[in-house]
């Protein structure tokens, strides 16, 4: 009768597991994490270290240095370093669509976009020319855009990943408020 009742317990135990184990999908969703928002860059950083680089050489990141503090003007400013992707999917079922944006308002840029969920790559196209600009961190965030290729996160902070020559920098998102 004892064994009886746990045969029985250990078929209930593994018809509760079952559908946990068919629903096991590492695959992001990559629909849910890039679109129904629109994304305002938060910093540039080298991969591995989660601070703003310096791309403004030797005077650096002081509020002595001009270069920098006009950046980072432009950067509080509430419709630049934007991007907002609209998803479909595209062919082989791969997620994609178009995206817009702003680098420095009123320079705006769009073009089409796919990514894996699985391995995580990502490919930006754009449409045409893009705005050049004179701002070091708007030439770095075109750069990136430009370049991107790999993306992480979630619906709550993107990153997007680039090569910049032998390093592979990532420009850190989170959605506009």
């Amino acid at each position: 009768m004892k064994q009886t009742i746990r045969n029985i317990g250990y078929l209930l135990l593994a018809i509760a597991i079952l559908p946990f184990l068919g629903g096991c999908n590492d695959e992001d969703d990559v629909i849910k994490i890039f679109t129904g928002k629109t994304w305002k860059l938060s910093y540039i950083g080298l991969e591995g270290s989660y601070q703003q680089y310096n791309f403004w050489g030797e005077k650096g990141m002081s509020p002595n240095n001009p270069a920098y503090t006009n950046s980072m003007d432009l950067l509080k400013q509430a419709n630049n370093f934007t991007i907002t992707f609209n998803g479909s999917t595209l062919v082989n079922n791969t997620p994609g669509g178009t995206f817009e944006g702003k680098i420095v308002d009123p320079a705006g840029f769009d073009g089409t976009w796919k990514a894996d969920g699985k391995n995580h790559t990502l490919s930006l196209n754009p449409d045409g020319v893009w705005p050049g600009e004179s701002d070091v961190l708007a030439k770095a965030f075109r750069e990136g855009l430009m370049n991107a290729f790999q993306y992480g996160g979630d619906s709550r902070n993107l990153f997007i990943y680039y090569k910049d020559g032998q390093t592979t920098k990532f420009m850190g998102f989170t959605p506009k408020q």
